[in-house]
């Protein structure tokens, strides 16, 4: 009988939680349950008086590095008192943990557990609270790099086009629309437009609402950030 390798695999909850009860100092009453799968997988550990949020990255999802600037962003956010999930250190300061997979290498973070309820159809008092944060969160990024890809010309509109013909012929009607669209921008001045960090995904399935209007997002979906719960 052959013995496949494997692309993509689900870790086991109950060896997940044992893990992470030793990594960070946790007693034997949190249990940790699979929540969702997707891009990255998330389980939830607790017991009855506190809840944490495990996320496992896919393998070669993301590198050990991008990982760590996504948590520096994150922990600058919660060092301005902004409403985020944050991550956890583990019982001798490290914020990355390493699972050795089927598929391979990867990554394990601890994050707080954003209290509240998913509310698809909001008022307009939380609308402006929600549009109130992003100001904040865009205010605190406004001139700030970091170590994760680069949106400019070049990703957005030539590397693009460039993958594209590996698959699709030149002559097909999409491909000469995108060609001419990216063609519209070569007098644009880049060099000299606002640089920031960029999110994504603020929309009601990230974020947690409580019956106060707090808004923690759940772990804060950005460019640079990946997942929810």
């Amino acid at each position: 009988m052959n013995v496949f390798p494997v692309t993509a695999s689900t870790i086991s909850a109950k060896e997940l939680g044992e893990f992470a009860q030793e990594k960070y100092g946790l007693d034997n009453s949190y249990a940790c349950k699979l929540f969702r799968t997707g891009m990255n997988h998330t389980y939830f550990i607790s017991n009855d008086i506190s809840k944490y949020v495990l996320r496992v990255y896919s393998h070669n999802w993301r590198t050990k590095s991008e990982i760590t600037e996504e948590l520096k962003l994150l922990n600058l956010l919660r060092e301005n008192n902004l409403s985020i999930s944050y991550p956890i250190k583990d019982i001798n300061g490290e914020l990355i943990q390493e699972i050795n997979a089927p598929e391979g290498k990867r990554y394990m973070v601890v994050f707080s557990f954003a209290k509240g309820e998913k509310v698809r159809f909001m008022n307009n008092e939380t609308c402006s609270q929600i549009g109130a944060l992003m100001a904040q969160i865009h205010t605190l990024v406004t001139d700030k790099n970091i170590d994760r890809i680069s949106y400019n010309k070049k990703t957005l509109l030539e590397k693009p086009y460039e993958y594209l013909q590996q698959f699709f012929s030149e002559n097909l009607s999409e491909m000469k629309y995108i060609k001419e669209f990216g063609e519209t921008f070569k007098n644009s001045d880049f060099k000299n437009i606002p640089n920031e960090v960029v999110h994504m995904d603020i929309w009601y399935d990230n974020m947690a609402i409580t019956e106060e209007k707090e808004l923690p997002f759940s772990t804060l979906t950005f460019v640079v950030m990946d997942g929810k719960y």
